[in-house]
């Protein structure tokens, strides 16, 4: 059995879970740490003492639990200060076909990678759509076959250096080791999407605390990913401003009453709230509270059309639908929403591929922490990972991809 952790950094929470990996490639979870999220907004470290130590109760809850001392994390990555592109290179290999081997694939996404570098940003994934092979198209594997061109269109994610080293400073001075990182809607995708979702075309949306994270997968691999900086606080605030009471309270009345489709709630519900500064309770409609909830919910989905559209990408495609996640998922009406503002289906996503503890671990707010286990079990037993943390090329002269495609050959020997 080999022991595997992964730690989500939250606005509201940090999550950390212990997992075992079985040699039959089963993840079973064995301990749960979660705590408030403190020092720590957007992805951001705010204020690294209090970073640091939110993230020691965590671990220290999951190794209890677990009954094991951990030193190293699979790490999730969430910020606005993350972007993606996707690179297309081409090699000529042979005047004549030569069998394609991976040193070739090699040369081709370090070509890719070397393109989308930019300076202020650090590349942390790196994930090959597809490879054409002298102009044939759709090619999923090209090694041993043979050839004498070789493209490849690489899917990348970047996000601002300075938060990233901030971030993985706060990890380590918690004491422990980053195995890998990852950003944390791949993650998430790993944990809710399954394969035929991804095939016919499906967009993943992770609405936290504080960010909305999405990736739009097409042909079985992602093309765009993105980060939106609004949340469940963000509608927290909204109730907290309309309706005249604290943060804590607006809490509360989203939870306990909030719908995100004001045409489904009865006008005639009513809701006690204690306004700030005055003495006594007033009632307030659920329908008035629903609308709040859904013109922020309505802004959300408009930038993330926004963003699509300006990709050249159309949504009407995407024949899976929408798939919502994250802690803020669980707002009543919310899959109804999205079904109708943006005309797809649509379905609340729960991480799927574990065992043990899944009373409470399939819940949409683990779905990033399940999803950085999965990723890690994966690399584990042979499956394709995306190739990430290609820092400090320049210096070494040389992306070494030899780990990945090992993995890679080995995943399509198993499903060929």
């Amino acid at each position: 059995m080999k022991t595997v952790a992964s730690l989500d950094l939250g606005t509201s929470k940090i999550v950390a879970l212990v997992a075992e990996i079985d040699s039959y490639g089963d993840m079973h979870v064995i301990g749960i740490g979660e705590v408030p999220s403190k020092g720590i907004e957007k992805g951001q470290i705010k204020r690294l003492d209090l970073a640091v130590g939110s993230i020691l109760r965590a671990i220290k809850e999951a190794q209890e639990m677990a009954g094991v001392k951990l030193n190293s994390v699979n790490l999730g990555i969430s910020s606005p200060l993350l972007k993606s592109q996707n690179e297309r290179d081409t090699i000529n290999i042979s005047p004549q076909p030569v069998e394609i081997d991976e040193a070739q694939i090699d040369r081709i996404i370090e070509r890719a990678t070397t393109r989308a570098r930019e300076e202020g940003y650090e590349i942390i994934s790196a994930i090959p759509r597809k490879f054409i092979l002298d102009e044939q198209e759709g090619v999923l594997y090209p090694v041993g076959l043979l050839g004498s061109k070789l493209a490849a269109e690489v899917h990348i994610v970047k996000v601002g250096t300075t938060l990233l080293r901030n971030v993985e400073k706060a990890v380590k001075s918690s004491g422990l080791n980053i195995a890998d990182k990852y950003p944390s809607i791949i993650a998430s995708a790993e944990a809710v999407l399954t394969q035929e979702e991804k095939e016919e075309g499906a967009l993943l949306l992770d609405i936290g605390a504080s960010l909305t994270d999405f990736i739009l997968f097409t042909e079985g691999s992602p093309i765009l990913t993105g980060t939106i900086p609004m949340g469940g606080n963000s509608i927290t605030k909204d109730i907290a401003h309309f309706m005249k009471v604290n943060i804590e309270q607006a809490e509360r009345i989203k939870l306990e009453h909030g719908f995100a489709l004001s045409d489904l709630v009865n006008d005639s519900e009513r809701i006690k709230i204690k306004p700030r500064g005055e003495d006594k309770e007033a009632m307030v409609s659920k329908k008035s509270l629903a609308e709040v909830i859904q013109i922020r919910l309505e802004e959300i989905a408009d930038r993330v059309l926004e963003y699509i559209n300006s990709q050249g990408i159309n949504i009407s495609t995407i024949n899976a639908g929408i798939i919502l996640t994250g802690g803020s998922s669980k707002l009543g009406g919310i899959k109804e929403f999205f079904e109708r503002y943006m005309d797809l289906p649509a379905r609340i996503g729960y991480p799927m591929g574990v065992i043990g503890l899944k009373e409470r671990i399939q819940d949409p707010a683990y779905s990033t922490a399940v999803g950085l286990l999965r990723l890690k079990s994966r690399s584990v037993h042979g499956y394709p990972v995306n190739y990430q943390n290609p820092q400090n090329v320049a210096s070494e002269d040389k992306i070494k991809l030899n780990g990945w495609l090992d993995k890679l050959k080995s995943f399509f020997k198993e499903v060929l």
